[in-house]
This record gives C-alpha cells, sequence and structure tokens, in this order.
C-alpha cells in the first residue's frame, strides 16, 4: 500500500502518479492511496516514488501480508482478492 499528501511548493502529482503505477498491477482506492502488486523490495519502491517528494510532502509504504476489510466497490474488492 502506498499513500501520500503531497504540499505546496510544487506538486508533483503526475510524477508521483507515473513512479507508482510504474511498478506493477495496481488499483487506486482512495484519492492519494495504492494498492501496488509488484516483485520489486521495498526499498526500491521507496526509491522509485519518493524521488519526486519535496521535503514537506509525506508518504508511507506498507507491505499487506494479512486480511483487508473496509468499505469498497465490488471491483476495487475484486483486485485484491486477485492480487493480494
Amino acid at each position: 500500500m502506498i499513500s501520500y499528501d503531497l504540499h505546496s511548493p510544487t506538486n508533483n502529482r503526475k510524477d508521483v502518479q507515473d513512479a507508482i503505477e510504474s511498478l506493477g498491477t495496481w488499483c487506486k482506492y482512495l484519492t492519494t492511496t495504492y494498492l501496488v502488486n509488484t516483485n520489486q523490495s521495498k526499498n526500491n519502491v521507496q526509491d522509485i516514488c519518493t524521488k519526486h517528494l519535496d521535503s514537506n510532502d509525506k508518504m508511507i509504504i506498507c507491505e499487506i501480508t494479512g486480511s483487508v476489510g473496509g468499505w469498497l466497490e465490488t471491483d476495487q474488492w475484486n483486485w485484491i482478492n486477485n492480487n493480494i
């Protein structure tokens, strides 16, 4: 899971999204939250995704290894069931 907040002075949203989407198959669940199925190590994911962040931006990268719960649409649950 990759989640982020981008702040001024710059907003590199397109670059950050492109970097995340380049990692493998993905589903965007919330405005700035992705689940990604990738063969990259957590360190590589971090290197790829954080190179577009400014010093006042924030990002968290978590490996999902257990069950997932929440309130999502059917196609989102289908992606989770097929990729996590």
